[in-house]
């Protein structure tokens, strides 16, 4: 089987291709696309991935961000602090231990965010310009199933 792009796959040949494969190729068209989309915002999608998990809460943990995005400790730092310098979030230490710092989001930085999933649902929606809502909603379910999946195999006995 030779291909050179996910898409020029036929029928036939997704019978063969590993599943893992069509995501990670998947992954990577939506990254180049979505990051041409927001260059306009001077955002990348990582981190427009970080204000989405920053702008659910008032304020957050650092290493709770570390956590939820599953990224180590100084990469998230020095990614905050990219974001902080475009005044889109604010580090502040934590007054409870010195030691750790608190995440919140700037008002720039939530009508960055808005933005953000604006042009993600106008993207999504002519993405699945062809497809019901049914089947939007059953792949998002099999998405985060097979996501449990994975997790559960990456759990230690």
């Amino acid at each position: 089987m030779k291909f050179r792009n996910i898409s020029d796959l036929q029928d036939e040949d997704l019978r063969e291709t590993p599943f893992e494969f069509l995501i990670m190729k998947l992954n990577d068209i939506c990254l180049v696309t979505l990051n041409r989309k927001f260059k306009d915002l001077d955002l990348t999608i990582n981190q427009a991935n970080f204000l989405v998990v920053i702008n659910t809460e008032e304020c957050l943990p650092q290493s709770y961000i570390s956590q939820l995005l599953n990224i180590r400790g100084g990469s998230v730092t020095k990614a905050l602090k990219r974001l902080e310098a475009k005044d889109l979030v604010e580090i502040i230490p934590n007054p409870e231990n010195k030691s750790k710092n608190i995440v919140k989001i700037t008002d720039k930085g939530r009508k960055v965010t808005l933005e953000f999933k604006k042009t993600i649902t106008e993207i999504e929606n002519e993405i699945f310009l062809d497809y019901s809502e049914d089947e939007k909603e059953k792949l998002k379910i099999m998405l985060r199933d097979l996501s449990k999946k994975y997790l559960e195999l990456n759990k230690t006995p």
